[in-house]
């Protein structure tokens, strides 16, 4: 392998920017609802089309950190969902694993949207990990709708690693000898969980927090494989390591499938948009994941305000959130702002980007 992973050819790709690329279709109430569904987030706005359009967006909305399907992806040996928009010629073959983002929302994502994402490669470099080299691979995402306005802006970081030495065994047998066992992921099969019901969330206004107070907490889980499998289908992202424990373990060293990174951003996202109520507005958010979760555990997603402000007529909230596993790991962590409206104030429901 080179001394430096990051060649001239490689390098060459930053700053350049992919073709606009339009969704097959606008999304739907049924996109809207699978993607509540499988966050298992029944926010009357995403699922009663009633209570939806007597609010101030008019219309059933989609989560906003899910306002992209995959459609019929190709399949190849890394899993669906797993194209890059830029061919990086790394010397080695590898997933590119979820290494955090940072969103900005700017506009609703309603139904009946048609979404144009247009990405920029920023930035290109190289870190010594445990394991090994690691590259580490920045993109900008910018989504517009049918008419022009920016709906989000997002900076996102993957990561791609040496896979494991050794050729993939082919015998049955050895393939046999080197899968580790891992426990059936809870609940038994006799237990049906309930889902959720559709319940408005009382508004907070900014008068009403303080700083150390705490977010009420979302709690997910004990996981399974079908959340994975239900995640995977309401984005259209079926990458093998969430699914396909053979794969995950012979071919990418991991001990059991994983937690789609997507789906714990959705955990958080939850937690913030809760906060948020219908009148607040989640305007920025920034996680990084430093561990990895797998069916059987319970996620808790949890929050602490950090400050409060005004910026000119609104009022201002910054939050530190975390996610944790019952096994005592925090996953991922990270940062938001949101805007809480005054007692008699409505906010706006376009807002200008900022410089990252």
């Amino acid at each position: 392998m080179p001394d430096s992973l990051i060649t001239d050819e490689i390098r060459a790709l930053i700053g350049l920017d992919t073709e606009p690329e339009r969704n097959r279709f606008p999304i739907s109430a049924e996109m809207a609802y699978d993607v509540a569904d499988a966050i298992e987030d029944y926010n009357p706005l995403y699922v009663d089309a009633n209570y939806a359009a007597a609010s101030r967006y008019g219309s059933l909305l989609c989560p906003p950190l899910a306002a992209w399907k995959d459609i019929a992806p190709p399949i190849g040996y890394f899993g669906a969902g797993q194209e890059w928009h830029f061919e990086v010629p790394l010397p080695f073959n590898s997933y590119g694993l979820n290494g955090g983002s940072d969103w900005q929302f700017l506009a609703p994502i309603r139904v009946g949207t048609w979404i144009t994402r247009q990405f920029r490669i920023l930035d290109i470099f190289e870190k010594q990990g445990r394991s090994g080299p690691l590259v580490f691979i920045v993109r900008q995402e910018i989504q517009t709708d049918q008419e022009g306005l920016e709906l989000s802006r997002a900076r996102r970081v993957s990561i791609h690693r040496a896979l494991p030495a050794g050729e993939q065994p082919t015998d049955v047998a050895q393939v046999a000898t080197d899968l580790s066992t891992v426990a059936v992921a809870p609940p038994n099969p006799e237990v049906i969980l309930p889902k959720p019901e559709p319940e408005p969330n009382s508004q907070r206004y900014f008068e009403d927090v303080s700083v150390g107070d705490d977010l009420p907490p979302v709690v997910k889980g004990p996981m399974t494989t079908t959340h994975l499998i239900r995640w995977a289908a309401a984005n259209g992202n079926y990458a093998r390591i969430h699914w396909d424990l053979p794969f995950a373990q012979l071919t990418q060293g991991l001990p059991n499938v994983v937690v789609n990174g997507s789906l714990k951003n959705q955990y958080l996202g939850q937690l913030l948009l809760d906060f948020a109520g219908d009148g607040g507005w989640f305007r920025r958010f920034y996680v990084e994941h430093r561990g990895m979760d797998f069916p059987g555990d319970t996620l808790t997603a949890s929050g602490i305000i950090t400050d409060k402000r005004e910026e000119g007529e609104f009022g201002v909230v910054d939050c530190a959130v975390n996610l944790k596993n019952d096994r005592g790991g925090q996953t991922a962590s990270g940062t938001a702002t949101v805007v809480l409206p005054k007692r008699g104030q409505t906010l706006p429901l376009v807002w200008d980007g900022e410089a990252w």
